[in-house]
């Protein structure tokens, strides 16, 4: 990672006026729902402008009256869509014609449900994602200036490097970046060492690599308190949260986004996940896009992103709202997010689907394990991979085998396998669980897709 690149990156992301933004949030999340819903109308008004501009899918869609209500206008006249769409019609949900701009900033999605996809985003959005992860960092204590470590998929040493450092000081930021791909028990005490020396205000990561790191500290015996940490894009187990919790002695605030940018998500001092109304505006829909108050798919609309406004855009992700206001005092709602993503939701072999958080079970009370992932391969048959780590031997397997039956389901045919390494995807992510049946889909139903 070169120090150039850096600098780019915070005169493009953290500079002026994305702190002045997180500011401006940080002054308004206590306004009243209703008067954060006002402002959402205003930026709504804007995106759905700019989307009858410049992408052909909306340019015959009549324009909203003064004075209406927009959030109803838009579920009236906007369909739903989803993915499949934006790959299958391009020339109408892209702007130019699908063709990018070089000034342009590209996001991608992972592409691990099978297809990646591209979403253009304007600069000013960019600046905007930034203050809302300020804004986010604040509620985990952060203050502006504080130094921090960054534990995610960035390219800080070369795979093939064997000696440290393993991590690169960006003077810039004040961030400790540190090396996913070298998390090791030969390189854990001068990775901790350099952890320690950064002294920092928050440790930002992904919850695998956090938990790895948790667990190397803890099987050397390493002291290391942190003031707080900050988890994102993956989910967030129990038995993870609790590990971090207790290794370094903090609270975990863990957000929730994705590469589309139609929902945002942080958790407050009191554990709640609150959906942030500035940054797009949510419903949860069922099966049928109805408005459900159980579980339904995450529906959102982007309200910053004016070179390819997403309207009414559908993941695969799960979650339902909770009723009535937080304890924390601000006016954003809350929501319970269902673990995992639908295209890796596992089912036992009547077609149920098992919670990931629910699998975790299995795992708690066991030692001797350091890797492990969690694949369906077939009608109810499970594969758990193993790296195993110093002293397991098989009553650890046997005793995991028997946790499954127990905590989890009786109706699974479960075995295992002990690899010699699970590897990160190519985004530094790592998935624990996987679903790699083809009749995955079949078992526990399509989505349909409206256009």
């Amino acid at each position: 990672m070169k120090s150039t690149t850096l600098l780019a990156r915070h005169l493009v992301r953290r500079n002026l006026l994305s702190r002045a933004r997180a500011a401006g949030l940080l002054a308004r999340e206590r306004l009243s729902p209703e008067r954060l819903r006002e402002r959402q109308q205003a930026l709504l008004r804007a995106t759905l402008d700019s989307a009858r501009r410049k992408l052909p899918f909306y340019a015959s869609q009549p324009e909203a009256p003064p004075g209406a209500d927009l959030h109803g206008w838009l579920r009236d006249y906007y369909p739903v869509l989803s993915k499949p769409d934006l790959l299958a019609r391009r020339a109408e949900l892209y702007p130019a014609a699908g063709k990018r701009r070089p000034w342009w900033p590209l996001g991608k999605t992972s592409g691990t449900s099978g297809t990646p996809l591209e979403v253009f985003r304007s600069i000013p959005s960019v600046i905007w994602e930034e203050a809302f992860n300020m804004q986010a960092w604040a509620w985990a204590g952060f203050r502006d200036g504080q130094p921090q470590a960054v534990l995610r998929g960035d390219d800080v040493a070369d795979v093939a490097q064997t000696a440290p450092p393993f991590w690169f000081w960006d003077r810039f930021g004040r961030q400790l970046f540190m090396s996913t791909r070298h998390l090791s028990a030969a390189n854990a005490a001068p990775m901790l060492d350099a952890l320690k020396a950064a002294n920092p205000a928050m440790l930002r990561a992904y919850p695998s690599s956090c938990v790895e790191l948790a667990r190397l500290a803890d099987n050397s015996g390493y002291q290391l308190a942190l003031p707080a940490v900050v988890t994102g894009s993956e989910p967030l187990y129990p038995v993870q949260r609790e590990l971090i919790q207790r290794v370094f002695g903090c609270k975990i605030f863990d957000f929730y986004g994705m590469a589309e940018r139609v929902a945002y998500a942080a958790q407050c001092e009191h554990g709640h996940y609150h959906i942030n109304p500035e940054y797009s505006m949510v419903e949860i829909l069922d099966e049928h896009n109805q408005p459900t108050d159980g579980f339904g798919y995450i529906v959102g609309t982007t309200l910053h992103n004016h070179v390819m406004p997403l309207l009414r855009y559908r993941i695969s992700d799960r979650a339902r709202w909770i009723p009535g206001p937080c304890s924390c005092g601000r006016g954003y709602p809350r929501i319970e997010l269902s673990s995992g993503k639908v295209e890796d939701q596992l089912f036992d072999r009547d077609g149920v689907p098992v919670s990931a958080s629910i699998i975790t079970f299995a795992f708690k009370g066991l030692s001797n394990i350091r890797k492990s992932q969690v694949a369906q391969v077939g009608p109810g048959r499970w594969e758990v991979r193993l790296v195993p780590d110093a002293g397991y031997g098989d009553a650890d397997g046997e005793a995991l085998l028997a946790n499954f039956g127990k905590y989890i389901s009786n109706k699974l045919d479960v075995s295992l396998r002990i690899v010699d390494d699970i590897p990160l995807l190519a985004s530094g992510k790592y998935k624990w669980v996987a679903q790699e049946w083809k009749g995955a889909a079949a078992a526990g139903g399509s989505l349909p897709v409206q256009r």
